[in-house]
C-alpha cells in the first residue's frame, strides 16, 4: 500500500474556492451558479407572487390607467368588478361546506362585533382639524362610513387559514345594510363648520340609482355565484373537491384579486387628482392609512377574542346579578370565538370597499365636477389600496399565530391522554374561560357560569353529543 501526500498548496485551497477560468470545471461551476440563482428566483417568485402581482398591477395602472380605468378598454366596470369578482365568489361557494356556512349564519355574536366595529368604532374616528385639506377629511370621513371590501377579505380570509364562511356571511351583511346606512352616516358626521358649506353632498332623495347599483352588484357578483357555487358543493361533491385540490381554484380565483387592484390603481391615476392635492395631505393622509388599519385590526382581534382574565372577571361579576335578564347577560358578557373567525373578524372590520365607495361619492356629490368627486375618493381609494398590502402581510402572521395554537392545543390534549382523564386533567382553554367551545362558534347556550367538576362534565357530555 502506497500512501502519497496531497501538495501543500492543494491542502491550503478552500474547499468553495471558485475555479480558475483554465480549469475544465470552471464552466460546469459557474452553470451550476447560474441554475441555483434562477431555481432561488423561481421560489421566491411562487412564494411571493401575490405580492409581486399587487406591484405589477399599480405599474400597469400608472403606465397605461386607460386600459383598467372606469369605461376603459376593458370595460373593468363590468368585466372585472362584476365578472372577476364573481369567479371569486363562485370558487369560494365551492369550496365552503353547507354546514359550515349555515353555522355562520345563526352566529349572532359574530354579526354584532364585526358590524358593530364597522359601524360605530371605526364611523365615530373621524379626524377634525385645520392642518390638512377639507377634501381628504371628507374623503377619510366618507371611507370610515363605508361597509367592508367584498372580496378581497374573504381571499386574504382564505390563504391566512381563517374562517372562509365567516368573512363571507359578514361581507353580504355588511354590503347590504351599509347601502342603506353609509348616507346617514355620513350626513350624521359632516361637521356644521364653514369650510365644509361647499363640500357638502345633495340630499338623500337622489340616491335611489345609487341603491340600485349596489343591489345590482352584490346580487349578481356576490349572492348568486354563492348559490351556484354551494349547489355544485352539495349535488356534485365529489367532482368539486377533486376540483379544487387538482385545478388549484383556490389561487386562481386570487389572480382575479390581483385584476381588482389593477382597477383601483388605474382609476386612481387616470383622474389626475392625485397629483393636484399637497404633498403634505397625501403623505398625511397615506400614514394615516397604516396607523388607522393597525389600530382597528387590534380593536377587531381583542374584541373577538378579550384576554382570559377579562372572561373570568365579567363571568364572575355577571353571575352575581340575577337581576339581570338572561338574554342581556348573554349579549353583555365577553367570550372569546375561535382563532379561525377572529382572523375573519380582523380581514373585515378593518376594512372599506370601492364598490359601495366609488358609486356613493358619484351619487352623493352628483351635482359637483368630476374634479371635486375625485378628490373626495382620494382618500377611499388610498386607504382600500394600502389595505391590501397590509392585508397580505398579516396573512402570514395570522398563519403563523393558527399554527403555533393548534401546536398549544395538541400539547394541551397529549398532557389530557398522558393524565388519563381527558378534559379534566388540564382543561381546555375554552373550558378555563367560562367560555364553552359551542358558543364560541355559534352563541346557541345560555349563560355561562363556573359550575366546578361537576359542570365541567356535563359540558364534556354536552360536547360530545352535540359532536
Amino acid at each position: 500500500m502506497v500512501v502519497t501526500k496531497a501538495p501543500v498548496e492543494a491542502l491550503a485551497q478552500p474547499v468553495n474556492e471558485e475555479p480558475k477560468a483554465d480549469q475544465p470545471e470552471a464552466k460546469a461551476w459557474r452553470r451550476n451558479k447560474c441554475v441555483s440563482f434562477i431555481l432561488r428566483v423561481v421560489i421566491l417568485i411562487k412564494e411571493q407572487w401575490l405580492i409581486i402581482g399587487f406591484g405589477l398591477a399599480c405599474l400597469f395602472g400608472h403606465l397605461w390607467p386607460n386600459v383598467a380605468a372606469t369605461d376603459g378598454i376593458i370595460r373593468s366596470q363590468w368585466s372585472i368588478m362584476y365578472g372577476a369578482v364573481a369567479i371569486i365568489f363562485l370558487v369560494s361557494g365551492m369550496q365552503l361546506s353547507p354546514q359550515k356556512l349555515r353555522l355562520n349564519l345563526a352566529n349572532w355574536r359574530l354579526h354584532i362585533v364585526t358590524q358593530a366595529i364597522m359601524w360605530i368604532i371605526i364611523a365615530a374616528g373621524d379626524l377634525r382639524t385645520n392642518a390638512i385639506e377639507t377634501p381628504i377629511l371628507l374623503g377619510m370621513l366618507v371611507l370610515s362610513c363605508l361597509p367592508t371590501t367584498i372580496a378581497s377579505n374573504v381571499v386574504m380570509t382564505r390563504n391566512a387559514g381563517g374562517d372562509d364562511a365567516a368573512a363571507i356571511v359578514e361581507v353580504v351583511l355588511g354590503n347590504v345594510f351599509g347601502s342603506f346606512f353609509c348616507p346617514m352616516l355620513i350626513y350624521g358626521y359632516i361637521p356644521n363648520r364653514p369650510e365644509f358649506e361647499d363640500w357638502r353632498p345633495a340630499p338623500l332623495s337622489g340616491l335611489s340609482q345609487m341603491y340600485k347599483d349596489v343591489a345590482m352588484q352584490l346580487g349578481l357578483s356576490v349572492l348568486i355565484p354563492i348559490i351556484v357555487g354551494q349547489a355544485l358543493r352539495i349535488f356534485f361533491e365529489k367532482q368539486v373537491l377533486w376540483c379544487m385540490q387538482n385545478l388549484k381554484l383556490a389561487k386562481f380565483s386570487t389572480f382575479f384579486l390581483i385584476t381588482l387592484i389593477w382597477v383601483t390603481f388605474s382609476n386612481a391615476f387616470k383622474t389626475g387628482a392625485i397629483y393636484q392635492l399637497p404633498k403634505g395631505s397625501i403623505v398625511f393622509n397615506i400614514l394615516m392609512n397604516v396607523g388607522l388599519y393597525g389600530l382597528f385590526t387590534v380593536i377587531c382581534f381583542y374584541t373577538a377574542r378579550p384576554p382570559r382574565r377579562l372572561v373570568i372577571f365579567c363571568e364572575s361579576l355577571f353571575s352575581r346579578a340575577p337581576w339581570l335578564p338572561r338574554w342581556v347577560r348573554r349579549i353583555i358578557t365577553p367570550k372569546q370565538m375561535s382563532r379561525e373567525q377572529a382572523v375573519a373578524v380582523c380581514f373585515c372590520g378593518a376594512a372599506k370597499t370601492t364598490s359601495v365607495g366609488i358609486p356613493l361619492v358619484s351619487a352623493m356629490w352628483a351635482q359637483q365636477d368630476e374634479l371635486t368627486r375625485a378628490y373626495v375618493t382620494i382618500p377611499v381609494m388610498l386607504y382600500t389600496m394600502e389595505q391590501v398590502f397590509l392585508a397580505q402581510i398579516l396573512v402570514y402572521v395570522f398563519r403563523h399565530y393558527l399554527k403555533r395554537g393548534e401546536a398549544m392545543d395538541n400539547r394541551k390534549k397529549s398532557m389530557d391522554d398522558l393524565e388519563g382523564v381527558p378534559g379534566e386533567g388540564t382543561a381546555s382553554r375554552d373550558e378555563e374561560d367560562g367560555v364553552e367551545e359551542v358558543d364560541a362558534v355559534g352563541g346557541e347556550l345560555g349563560e355561562h357560569k363556573y359550575m366546578g367538576d361537576h359542570g365541567r362534565q356535563e359540558q364534556h357530555s354536552h360536547h360530545l353529543a352535540s359532536d
